[in-house]
């Protein structure tokens, strides 16, 4: 990126769409309120103002909370990019008018949040223009995975993206990612949050792919965007504010499972929102959850007292979450962050007070705040367990409730006001509603204040002393729709008319940038009565109502005694404007030139040939226990991968004594931080193993020299993935999961290079937060997950067994383990080659028997001992995954 002034003012082409204004008067006629309103007297010594106007008694305040005054666009450069999102036409408008440098938004199709207003094609076009127009950039989210039956239309897709001159792209899939650097080298790349980006060398991996930014995983911390800021040179694009995922993004495979919604599809339908019980699955004790039940349920991020932290860093795009949000929610978002930044690094008080303003404003939607992982903030104080949805803030205490008039008594700590929304919280229910009828004294008023007592109807039975919470302000929503039901940006502009005897009319627009001369063929006459004279024609050129132009001058040069029709002068400033606005949105005019051809993709490297074998299958073992590696060995497979790289060393001490003649592979945890993929490249190289298992891109420029698996992590889900991977001389590629066999059998594969998870327990989340440590509230490596087996129970008694990683990280497994054993023969003919069974608590006599078992299935030659097992496993609680069912 470009530094970016406040508004970027490269050439542009299109007519601002006109959805603009009707829109604005839609939107006007929304929630009238009365700003005149009398309010009942105060208590003594009370600021009887509304909310917004007595946060603060300084203008700065009101310049914040209210409808800002028309801000004028710069071209001054800085070196951050407020980045907000836009779920709709309405979040855009919020976006631009308080002051966003960029929107990123999604279309119809292939964008991760499939449930967001988002946008069409018609509107996309009109996006691009209203933002360009305003010097704002548009990056369009094509952050899905992408299954080969699609490829066609993802191709016209882009190909209307670029010609409609989005700025950027952003990517998850790998293959599009191939796709899009090879077929339109020109248009910038952004790496998708969904591309699980958490080290350094993730980070240099799709540097060297040519992209121009990568979106940071939320679990990095400000140390490791220094640190990437010193070794690279993308574009670092940070969340500073919004919803957080429990789990890495692109790792989250606990709403596809459960429910068939993939979040790798934009369908996630938020399980970490859900309440859980912890237990201890040795003992079936369960674990006392005082804060509450949404195990899995952080709080929102929220920087705004450390941004300049993250600018200095290196963060040169700030995001917002949020394109499920309300406009107002991005209204308030974007005008706190850019009015902090605007301000500067202001002393310490100054700040504070600023930030505590601005923070009122950002309480329209939030589940408690945190810095996240950002700020270096994890165990309990990252999570909202009491909670999983907005949690507003306290206005007052229940003082009484008269359930024969269905009216609570509240003695008030804040402001509540007609139309406000409030809450009562009883454990993980919740009950509340509208304030429609809101009494003091006998009297219906429109707002109480803090210290004052108010009746209230209220249809549920409440209890002396219950906590009152608001969670809707009708004011602050009010205040927030003014910022942009009306445009309030101004782009400076001087206005030149030329009106000279014997020559054409003509005019000169200049926004500082961009010229633009228009010559009408019209020439000036003698004027018969009255003369125009230079203050008509300033006036006429000077009106440009209804745009974002504002002319801080207008020259003319104008010889007397000559007249003009009015409506000419009209007609030329409108050509002027007309042709100023063209050049201001076509940033990108040659893309218009261009078809749409065809692209191989993909890396030109070759892919080393294979031999042709017959389609048979081999099976391959993960394990991370040397008692079962014990076993394994004894089997004699061709491959097993070793989890656990701390006994990595016994590991293959045990190989070397059975005379082992396989591969032993270890697995590379995905979340393994730079400094300990240093640490264990020593310690593999060190044991001359000469293969690794890699789960992430970085694990490539990390493992450089190694020969590589790729796990099923990397999300491969269509031929372009496949042969992206296949360029790079990876032996083995593990198919996603949440694929199933039509998607399957429409790829392309080579047995010998495709392998498949058939057996065992499936990770469906990854992170980099330890459950157990939160509930209990303990400090980080606590190692009370050392003293159990821990697993949480959800509503319908499903137990997801959790698993410990290094640095206090943990992974979630699937409740049911997977188990494809009928599936075996039908899955070599769709072309996958290799079987996985992945063993974690089995004993070794089970390792032995399942084996065994699968061995004989892939042959068809089941026993009656082996149904035996089969029904056992099907007791325990198995799955086909997604095979035979799919995915949204």
């Amino acid at each position: 990126m470009k530094k970016a002034g406040k508004r970027d003012t490269r050439p542009r082409q299109e007519k601002e769409p006109n959805k603009k204004k009707t829109q604005d008067k839609k939107l006007q006629n929304k929630n009238p309120q009365d700003k005149k309103t009398q309010m009942p007297s105060p208590v003594k010594g009370e600021d009887k103002r509304p909310v917004f106007e007595r946060i603060s008694s300084d203008k700065e305040a009101e310049r914040i909370l209210k409808p800002p005054a028309a801000i004028k666009l710069d071209v001054q450069p800085k070196a951050y990019e407020i980045l907000a999102p836009a779920g709709n036409w309405e979040a855009l408008e919020a976006a631009v008018q308080n002051g966003a440098d960029a929107v990123y938004l999604a279309g119809q199709d292939f964008g991760a949040r499939k449930f967001a207003g988002n946008f069409s094609r018609t509107e996309l076009q009109e996006a691009v223009s209203y933002c360009h127009l305003r010097g704002v950039s548009v990056y369009v989210t094509v952050n899905t995975l992408v299954l080969n039956h699609e490829w066609e239309s993802l191709k016209a897709y882009l190909h209307f993206l670029y010609q409609t001159e989005v700025d950027a792209v952003i990517l998850q899939d790998l293959g599009v990612v191939d796709y899009v650097s090879h077929t339109y080298p020109d248009l910038p790349i952004h790496c998708s949050t969904q591309m699980s980006v958490q080290t350094v060398a993730d980070i240099r991996f799709l540097e060297s792919l040519g992209v121009k930014r990568v979106v940071l995983g939320r679990e990095m911390t400000l140390a490791d965007i220094r640190r990437a800021k010193e070794e690279t040179n993308v574009e670092l694009e940070v969340f500073v504010h919004g919803a957080l995922c429990i789990s890495v993004s692109g790792q989250c495979l606990m709403s596809s499972l459960i429910g068939g919604r993939s979040g790798n599809r934009g369908s996630c339908a938020q399980p970490c929102r859900q309440s859980y019980t912890l237990i201890n699955q040795r003992t079936g004790e369960k674990i006392p959850a005082p804060q509450g039940n949404y195990l899995l349920s952080p709080k929102d991020l929220n920087t705004l007292h450390h941004i300049h932290e993250v600018v200095a860093a290196g963060a040169c795009s700030l995001k917002i979450e949020g394109r499920m949000k309300r406009a107002a929610y991005v209204a308030a978002a974007v005008k706190a962050y850019a009015t902090v930044l605007e301000a500067g690094e202001a002393d310490a008080s100054e700040a504070r007070e600023l930030i505590a303003r601005l923070e009122k404003s950002l309480t329209v939607f939030q589940r408690g705040f945190t810095g996240g992982h950002l700020l270096g903030v994890r165990g309990a104080t990252l999570m909202s367990m009491a909670l999983p949805g907005n949690q507003g803030y306290s206005v007052g205490k229940v003082a009484a409730y008269d359930a024969s008039l269905g009216k609570v008594t509240l003695q008030l700590t804040d402001d509540l006001y007609h139309h406000d929304e409030i809450q009562l919280r009883r454990g993980d229910e919740t009950v509340g509603g509208r304030v429609e009828r809101l009494e003091m004294n006998g009297l219906v008023v429109k707002g109480c204040h803090g210290g004052q007592s108010c009746q209230v109807n209220f249809k549920h039975a409440c209890r002396k002393g219950e906590v009152v919470y608001k969670t809707y302000d009708a004011q602050v929503m009010q205040q927030l729709q003014d910022t942009y039901h009306k445009e309030q940006l101004t782009i400076p502009v001087t206005v030149k008319g030329k009106i000279r005897k014997g020559q054409p009319l003509s005019g000169v627009i200049t926004d500082g940038v961009h010229q633009v001369t228009v010559t009408l063929d019209v020439f000036p006459q003698e004027a018969l009565k009255r003369a125009i004279t230079q203050e008509d024609v300033k006036q006429q050129l000077g009106k440009l109502g209804g745009t974002p132009y504002q002319a801080v001058d207008v020259e003319v040069t104008l010889e007397a005694g000559l007249s003009v029709p009015m409506k000419t002068l009209n007609e030329l400033r409108r050509n002027l404007v007309e042709q100023l606005n063209q050049h201001r949105v076509s940033r990108y005019p040659h893309r218009s030139q261009r078809g749409l051809q065809p692209s191989a993709g993909g890396s030109a490297k070759t892919v080393p040939a294979l031999p042709v074998r017959e389609r048979t299958a081999a099976f391959t073992f993960a394990t991370g226990r040397l008692d079962q590696l014990e076993v394994l060995l004894d089997l004699q497979p061709e491959v097993i991968y070793y989890k656990d790289l701390e006994t990595l060393p016994q590991a293959v001490a045990l190989t070397e004594e059975a005379a082992f003649g396989g591969q032993l592979i270890p697995e590379i945890f995905r979340l393994t931080p730079d400094g300990d993929l240093k640490k264990y490249l020593n310690i593999i190289s060190d044991l001359q193993l000469e293969t690794v298992l890699i789960q992430s891109v970085g694990q490539m420029i990390a493992f450089g020299e190694f020969r590589w698996v790729g796990d099923f992590n990397l999300n491969v889900v269509n031929d372009s993935t496949v042969g992206f991977l296949e360029a790079r001389s990876f032996q083995r590629i593990t198919l996603s999961p949440e694929l199933n066999l039509s998607q399957i059998r429409e790829m392309d594969l080579k047995p010998q290079r495709t392998e498949m998870l058939v057996y065992g327990g499936v990770p469906v989340m990854a992170m980099k937060h330890c459950v157990m440590a939160a509930v209990m509230d303990k400090p980080l490596h606590c190692h009370m997950c050392r003293q159990a087996d821990y697993a949480l129970v959800d509503r319908k008694n499903e137990v997801f067994p959790i698993v410990r990683r290094p640095h206090c990280q943990t992974e979630i497994m699937n409740s049911k383990k997977l188990l494809l054993l009928e599936d075996l023969p039908t899955l070599v003919e769709a072309g996958v080659g290799f079987f996985r069974l992945n063993f974690m608590e089995e004993t070794p006599e089970q390792v032995k028997a399942l084996v065994n078992l699968h061995r004989r299935g892939l042959k068809g030659e089941v026993l009656h001992t082996d149904k035996t097992l089969l029904q056992q496993l099907k007791t325990e609680g198995v799955t086909r995954g997604h095979l035979h069912r799919g995915i949204e």
